[in-house]
């Protein structure tokens, strides 16, 4: 279960890279509203993927 976790957050981890990238793009072709989207969902997706591999206090 533990290495299913792993890859589901490194695939967490590539979404957020290419919605970054995405992101950034947008804003060089002017686009606002889609530019702040991408990069709200990138933000969004680092930290669910940081968010599965942070250590628990509680896990035996």
């Amino acid at each position: 279960m533990s290495r299913a976790v792993d890859v589901f957050s490194v695939v967490l981890l590539a979404a957020a890279i290419i919605a970054f990238g995405f992101g950034v793009y947008s804003l060089s072709n002017r686009e606002d509203f889609k530019a702040l989207y991408l990069l709200v969902v990138g933000a969004l997706a680092l930290r669910a993927s940081t968010e599965l591999l942070r250590p628990r206090s509680g896990a035996a």
